[in-house]
């Protein structure tokens, strides 16, 4: 009877066809709520009420609705997986503000479920394949989805993989050089879980370019080579240095050696005679660095002494200037003579005085 209603009510309004909801069409999205539409074109001019119900369930008015340009165009209804609801027949009705039925709605919802698309994809080059990866998000388990793969090389048509249940890796053998492939995934649920015929969004398109890669190992090898290059001049570079510093005398290597074993003391007296540098060891080479590369110009020293001439004349005795002897003159005609020579000895004496008896 509410079927005959509405096809009454189309018939009778004339201009009205374009104004009146004919279809809704609902969607499990991603196994969390239940989406239904009656006005996916957004030509509507009116509102209408929707009231749904589960089979085992009771009948509910739309608890959100969706709206364009003010009007509602379609509900979200809450949805258990818990409850197993998708395998139950979903009843909803449009009606006007009247209370007049427009769209009567019976489903089973086994076949209506549509989750989301794929996401982060990612490719892998695995010599000699390519491998693509990725991730898909809802409460079902890996055992109710089944995915496909579509993919294509430089722009060129599609061609499209399906993919066993629980797979979510796919690979291209011997891919071709110098090509550009581009991959897309999309998902729904199995035949092992109630297959859906509605398939998800296909995902964000992912690009791999085998001329990249190949520019990268290339570009990887090279940096490898000049620091193996870096690195051998730099020793080269080190021991040029070393072996410079050596020759000038300006380095010099001292080898320690080891301290012998206070057993073998006697060898120093008896073997050695008491020379220690042949008792350690102790190279030439080493013996001859710690001698002096110099020669101090020697200084001769010699003695002097004074003597005194004295002459007497009548009764009169006077005492004349000390003379020097010549080893002293001899010294003190010398330069490099290293004995100061005093002032007592440089000077005359002062000459005598004589006393006459009065």
């Amino acid at each position: 009877m509410r079927l005959m209603f509405c096809l009454f009510l189309f018939w009778t309004c004339p201009g009205s066809e374009s104004k009146i909801p004919t279809n809704i069409r609902c969607l499990i999205i991603n196994l969390e709520y239940v989406n239904c539409t009656w006005d996916e074109e957004g030509i509507l001019q009116e509102n209408y009420t929707f009231r749904s119900r589960f089979e085992k369930h009771a009948e509910k008015e739309c608890p959100t609705y969706l709206k364009a340009n003010n009007v509602n165009v379609g509900c979200i209804l809450p949805y258990s997986e818990k409850d197993m609801q998708r395998f139950e027949i979903l009843h909803a009705c449009v009606f006007r503000h009247d209370g007049s039925v427009v769209i009567d709605y019976h489903h089973k919802m086994t076949n209506m479920v549509k989750l989301d698309p794929p996401y982060n994809l990612t490719v892998k080059f695995r010599d000699p394949e390519l491998w693509l990866y990725w991730n898909t998000s809802s409460r079902a388990k890996s055992s109710c989805k089944e995915s496909q793969v579509r993919y294509r090389t430089n722009g060129k048509e599609w061609r499209t993989q399906h993919m066993n249940i629980e797979r979510n890796s796919f690979n291209v053998p011997y891919p071709s050089n110098r090509s550009m492939y581009e991959f897309q995934v999309r998902v729904r649920m199995s035949s092992n879980c109630g297959q859906s015929k509605i398939w998800s969004e296909w995902s964000n398109l992912l690009g791999w370019s085998s001329q990249k890669n190949t520019n990268d190992t290339v570009t990887l090898a090279t940096s490898m080579a000049m620091m193996t290059m870096y690195l051998a001049g730099a020793a080269v570079l080190l021991i040029t240095l070393s072996c410079l510093l050596m020759h000038s005398e300006r380095l010099r290597v001292i080898l320690v050696p080891v301290v012998p074993s206070p057993k073998n003391l006697g060898d120093l007296i008896e073997r050695y005679d008491g020379n220690v540098e042949n008792w350690l060891c102790i190279s030439k080479e080493l013996q001859d660095g710690f001698k002096p590369n110099f020669t101090e110009r020697p200084c001769p020293v010699r003695e002097y002494r004074l003597v005194s001439q004295a002459s007497t004349q009548g009764s009169d005795s006077v005492l004349s200037s000390p003379t020097l002897a010549p080893d002293y003159q001899l010294m003190h005609s010398y330069s490099a003579s290293t004995l100061p020579v005093s002032r007592e000895t440089t000077q005359a004496p002062p000459p005598a005085t004589t006393r006459t008896g009065q």
